[in-house]
């Protein structure tokens, strides 16, 4: 694990965005960079910055976060228009079959949302309602990058593990914890059994799939979150 200027170096390239139910915010970089930025436009940020003893960063996005911005307006731009678009880069044909499960996972999940306000508005980490409606585009996103980079992965060229792998962890990760986030909304009857399953069922096919075409994903060590060890030295090492 490499740490630069007290944050933990890559942290932010694995993980689920959901920064809420996230222990190493004070350790992403990104995080730091986004509160500094919003701070300049809601000053009530100003106390969470302080806290965090955060170093300063310029208002303007530095390119990293400029090149993020981008590629996260270009795949809003996709999804709203036809994800078999030809600007999409290019994926093996035979895991086509894996982009459109966690496509029409997605859309399933969107559809329920749009006529199910509790889902829709629940924020919570806590509630399985609110782990459903994060992740399923997670899911989507991260399958699509897993796919995208495992077509144009050259090994020869890199001595370090595969990126699409680490994509495919979280991808993995958040399909696990969907399938029993609509198991918790089963027991506590905010669906039934038979709203659920087709979710479920579709989850599980997920699951395998992503198994199947990332067979090192597991193994995939993400920076911070599968490193207690180094972790508990860090936070040793500051008194923590």
């Amino acid at each position: 694990m490499d740490i630069q200027d007290g944050f933990i170096v890559g942290i932010f390239n694995y993980c689920d965005s959901w920064c809420a139910s996230c222990g190493f915010t004070s350790r992403c970089r990104v995080f730091a960079d986004t509160v500094q930025l919003e701070s300049a436009v809601d000053p009530t940020l100003k106390p969470l910055i302080d806290a965090r003893l955060l170093p300063d960063v310029p208002t303007n996005p530095p390119p990293w976060m400029q090149e993020l911005i981008e590629q996260a307006s270009t795949f809003a731009l996709e999804t709203r228009t036809d994800r078999r678009d030809c600007r999409s880069p290019a994926i093996v044909p035979d895991h086509a079959v894996l982009r459109e499960h966690a496509s029409t996972y997605f859309d399933w999940v969107l559809a329920w949302l749009r006529t199910h306000e509790a889902f829709a508005v629940a924020t919570d980490p806590r509630d399985p309602r609110a782990v459903v409606s994060w992740l399923h585009s997670m899911i989507d996103v991260k399958v699509r990058r897993a796919l995208h980079g495992l077509a144009e992965d050259d090994p020869s060229s890199r001595n370090w593990p595969a990126d699409y792998d680490g994509s495919a962890k979280v991808a993995l990760l958040a399909v696990e914890r969907s399938q029993v986030a609509w198991l918790q909304i089963v027991e506590r009857g905010h669906a039934t059994w038979a709203d659920a399953e087709p979710f479920v069922r579709r989850l599980l096919s997920l699951r395998h799939e992503i198994e199947g075409i990332f067979p090192g994903a597991r193994a995939f060590v993400r920076p911070g979150f599968d490193e207690p060890d180094d972790v508990a030295k860090l936070l040793a090492s500051e008194g923590v």
